[in-house]
């Protein structure tokens, strides 16, 4: 099950590009949280995208097809030794 922090993440893009944000389950466990940006944010909610996906351990950005989508992943939790 996705963490806190994954359905924190993905409720903050979605505020913030006003589309569904899309969490992936990654083959090694760890999660993957991805949103379509509509045209060009305004800087308001540029910020708030950048903002939000600093709290992913990596983020980053795709254009296709005339479509920008931001993607922040996080890794598996780490088993207690």
């Amino acid at each position: 099950m996705p963490s806190t922090r994954v359905f924190d993440l993905a409720s903050r893009l979605a505020a913030a590009t006003g589309a569904e944000a899309r969490i992936i389950q990654l083959p090694d466990g760890g999660y993957r949280v991805e949103a379509e940006l509509p045209g060009d944010p305004d800087p308001r909610d540029h910020l708030a995208v950048l903002d939000a996906l600093t709290r992913a351990d990596r983020y980053g950005h795709r254009y296709r097809a005339r479509i920008h989508t931001v993607w922040a992943e996080f890794d598996p939790p780490q088993e207690p030794p």
